[in-house]
């Protein structure tokens, strides 16, 4: 059994209906606590997600009253760990692109880090049933963004992780700028820009199996645009 403090799985939620009964059976199966975000999903992801609550004591839901945004959702997820005393969080997404071999192998390999970092770009990581397009813009993404902030982590915008609580408050999570998917981006940096330790374990990414995918080409434009604008003495600068 795993400490009931040690980690907690943070997955904000929007509009997952489709997916949220079975990603909660599958989460209960490892026994981990999870904390859901929703940003007041019309299709009633809320609902169904209180309907486990009612008898199960490990799961845990913020709701909050509009679409705020990817970073937002986290910050709000990493606080409440912070408060109840959790010793890591793991981001992981509830339509199934993340697969729970996968976590349970990043939990094995955790040890000895501020980061363990769910990466599709070293030996070993893929991603499965991407167009070509989006995998060449992910990709190159990925490289540029590594190295502008000259990180040795391949994989910049995973979504996909494991962070130490205690280094989200050395690094300020809370002044983080990022309020979309360049968010993932901003965090690595800042945790990198602290000289804190973090490794690479491979993953495959899946593309969701049911509902209509809110990431799109967003979460790699809006990483670009983060790191073209500021430019990499400026990048750096946000994280001092």
């Amino acid at each position: 059994m795993i400490n009931e403090k040690k980690f907690l799985v943070i997955t904000p939620t929007y509009n997952e209906k489709e997916n949220i009964k079975e990603f909660i059976q599958s989460i209960l199966k490892t026994d981990l606590p999870v904390l859901f975000i929703d940003d007041n999903s019309p299709d009633g992801t809320a609902h169904l997600i209180k309907e486990y609550m009612a008898t199960e004591s490990k799961i845990f839901l913020i709701e909050r009253p509009e679409k705020l945004g990817l970073g937002s959702a986290y910050r709000t997820g990493f606080e409440w760990a912070i408060n109840n005393n959790f010793e890591n969080i793991i981001e992981m997404d509830a339509d199934f692109s993340h697969s729970f071999d996968d976590l349970l192998n990043m939990i094995k390999n955790y040890s000895d880090v501020s980061a363990l970092i769910g990466s599709r770009y070293i030996d070993g990581g893929k991603t499965i049933g991407w167009e070509k397009s989006r995998l060449y813009l992910s990709t190159f993404a990925n490289k540029f963004a590594k190295f502008m902030s000259r990180s040795p982590i391949n994989d910049m915008t995973s979504g996909f992780r494991i962070i130490n609580c205690k280094a989200l408050v050395d690094i300020d999570y809370e002044s983080s700028r990022s309020n979309g998917y360049a968010f993932q981006i901003e965090i690595l940096a800042r945790i990198l820009h602290k000289n804190l330790s973090v490794n690479e374990v491979p993953i495959t990414f899946y593309e969701r199996r049911k509902g209509k995918s809110k990431l799109e080409r967003k979460i790699n434009y809006e990483a670009l645009i983060l790191v073209l604008s500021l430019g990499f003495k400026s990048f750096l600068k946000i994280f001092q």
